[in-house]
């Protein structure tokens, strides 16, 4: 996979960082259905990194990409590198699911969606364009793995992305008082971030009425 996509990224964050992301400027600057898409994708990322370092486990998780502690490391490294991996993407699905339930009609850009959020999630965080790869291979997986759970509105569909969220952090408690805890922890995260939705961005998405 060639590096395209994270380069287009880190010239579209740097050209945009100078105005806060303003998101009137940026939509009213997209002019077409594939750079608003990315353009939406760039929030959609924020939103998901801001449900996976929300909590107040995440230091016990140890959720961080570090190339020295790789090196010295590689087997607690490649753990963390999946917990990452895995809860970016369930993070990321309820985002998802919340901005379906609002704009029905991106259901059928998804994968669109989903490689432009890991370009601009992998910039972030300085990943070359091996790993955006990798990142992006595992993301699809787990999407066709729970599509239907994500493209469904029901509360129960909800709850199943929020516990397989929990178990991508890889806790590994076996005291059920203290899973309880940190599951209604994890459920007011998420329920913050859905009440927090950036509905700036959604009104000025609608009106390009793509």
């Amino acid at each position: 996979m060639d590096d395209t996509d994270l380069r287009k990224a880190e010239v579209w964050q740097l050209k945009y960082k100078s105005t806060d992301f303003n998101p009137k400027l940026i939509f009213k600057d997209s002019k077409d259905k594939k750079e608003v898409l990315f353009a939406l994708s760039f929030f959609l990322a924020i939103m998901s990194i801001e449900i996976l370092f929300n909590q107040p486990f995440k230091k016990k998780i140890g959720i961080f990409h570090n190339n020295f502690y790789k090196s010295l490391f590689k087997k607690n490294y490649e753990r963390l590198d999946r917990i990452e991996l895995n809860s970016f993407g369930f993070s990321l699905f309820i985002i998802l699911q919340k901005l379906f339930e609002e704009q029905e009609t991106l259901k059928s850009n998804a994968k669109d969606i989903i490689k432009n959020v890991i370009s601009h999630w992998s910039h972030i965080e300085g990943t070359n364009k091996k790993d955006f790869g990798r990142k992006l291979k595992r993301i699809n997986l787990l999407w066709d793995e729970n599509k239907n759970t994500i493209l469904s509105r029901t509360y129960e569909s909800r709850i199943d992305l929020i516990f397989s969220l929990y178990k991508s952090f890889e806790i590994g408690i076996g005291d059920k008082d203290i899973i309880k805890k940190n599951i209604s922890v994890l459920i007011f995260s998420v329920s913050k971030a859905q009440k927090e939705f950036r509905y700036d961005v959604l009104n000025e998405l609608k009106k390009k009425k793509i």
